[in-house]
């Protein structure tokens, strides 16, 4: 089999991924509204199966797979031998996360007459395929000098993964030894879940997108990467609760988050110069990715009035962000750069408005239930609102994960 058909398949399975955790929101969004069925008890759980296949089977594998295929671009080498054996450990492990996290999260799972940490075991498992994929990266990258601004970026990347990866081992040490300490539990979570979210979505995405102009125009002659990374890697402390969370510790991420915020701004505003002229590039649905980082801009300056995280830290609008950054920002850009490797964009157009014009609706509902104090707004409705938006969404990535797959049956038809 081919490296192009190797990294579709891949990117295939990362989009059947997508489909099932999409899916499994409006499970969770119906389940808000008229309860959850008999099947799926356990609300808290099923949303850590939700978010873990977003994380570990869509988002993670997706990157992966088009960071493989731009290195291969860039040297005129085929993959490195063992990079499909990676990319097939990577969705299996990110596949067994969905049923191991199904029914009691991070609690223990009865297996016969023993009770296992089965959501532990597995994120270690998808910890251990993530270092593979490091090691694989570092050796096939060594050589380059000097470093492009894409491979600088996945760089810093593959930097604030393995910082994340701390965090994760930090959740299993905990359970292991029985330490039962609510603060360190907090900031091994939010290091593992919102770093990795955070630091290694965002660079990588960045690093791709990059990657996709230099095979246009001349890239910029400096772009924030080492300094951007170093600012994102405190911002991990402000998913802690306010109430566990020291004020002076607070303010540190707060100026970290605004000063990344900063950064992101400059990323933004030159690739818009890069590309504004490129009337064949700027689908309307990439435009909302980039509507959703500015969002991600602005959020950061908020938090620096007195008062805002306090109140939102753990509420409505935290899901409101975690919302815009991984689905209107991260999902949509990686959607628009599979639809650009696969050229057959055209064909996708019902998709294309089926994603964002259920991910727009998602977010406007999210927003106004979030504001629903302060605006004349139903907050019954809204979820509502919020709960239909998610059906489109759910059906726009059974059609990319059709239209992707059905390449590989019938790749004459691209």
């Amino acid at each position: 089999m081919s490296s192009n058909r190797v990294l579709t398949f891949f990117l295939a399975v990362a989009l059947f991924c997508l489909a099932l955790a999409a899916s499994t929101g409006v499970l969770l969004r119906f389940g808000l509204l008229y309860g959850m069925p008999a099947w799926a008890l356990n609300y808290a759980a099923v949303r850590h199966a939700h978010s873990h296949l977003m994380y570990f089977g869509w988002v993670t594998l997706a990157l992966m797979a088009l960071i493989w295929e731009a290195l291969a671009r860039a040297t005129g080498r085929p993959l490195p031998r063992m990079a499909g054996w990676q990319l097939a450990a990577t969705a299996l492990a990110a596949l067994l996360s969905f049923p191991a996290f199904w029914q009691n999260g991070y609690g223990l799972t009865p297996i016969g007459a023993a009770r296992l940490p089965l959501g532990a075991m597995v994120s270690t498992l998808n910890g251990l395929t993530w270092f593979w994929f490091v090691a694989l990266y570092v050796r096939a990258t060594r050589q380059f000098s000097p470093r492009s601004l894409p491979v600088q970026l996945w760089d810093w990347a593959i930097v604030l993964l393995l910082l994340a990866s701390l965090g994760a081992a930090g959740l299993v040490g905990m359970v292991l030894t029985g330490i039962d300490n609510a603060f360190l539990q907090q900031i091994f979570l939010h290091q593992f879940l919102d770093l990795f979210a955070v630091g290694w979505f965002s660079l990588a995405v960045l690093g791709l997108v990059w990657e996709n102009v230099a095979q246009r125009a001349d890239l910029p002659r400096w772009l924030p990467s080492m300094s951007l990374a170093l600012l994102l890697g405190p911002t991990f402390v402000l998913g802690v609760s306010p109430a566990l969370l020291p004020p002076h510790l607070f303010w540190l991420a707060a100026a970290a988050n605004a000063g990344a915020a900063c950064l992101l701004a400059v990323h933004l505003v030159l690739y818009v110069r890069c590309v504004i002229g490129d009337s064949g590039h700027l689908w309307r649905l990439e435009w909302l990715g980039w509507a959703a980082l500015g969002l991600v801009i602005l959020m950061a300056f908020a938090l620096l009035i007195p008062g805002v995280w306090d109140a939102n830290a753990s509420g409505p609008l935290r899901v409101f962000y975690l919302h815009d950054f991984l689905l209107g920002f991260v999902s949509t850009v990686l959607i628009v750069l599979i639809g650009v490797r696969s050229r057959s964009w055209s064909g996708w157009r019902l998709t294309a408005l089926l994603w964002g014009g259920g991910v727009t609706a998602m977010l406007l509902a999210l927003l106004a239930f979030g504001l629903a104090g302060s605006l004349p707004v139903p907050p019954l409705a809204m979820l509502h609102l919020a709960a239909w938006a998610s059906v489109p969404v759910a059906v726009a990535a059974m059609l990319l994960f059709w239209r992707l797959s059905s390449t590989l049956i019938a790749p004459k038809r691209l």
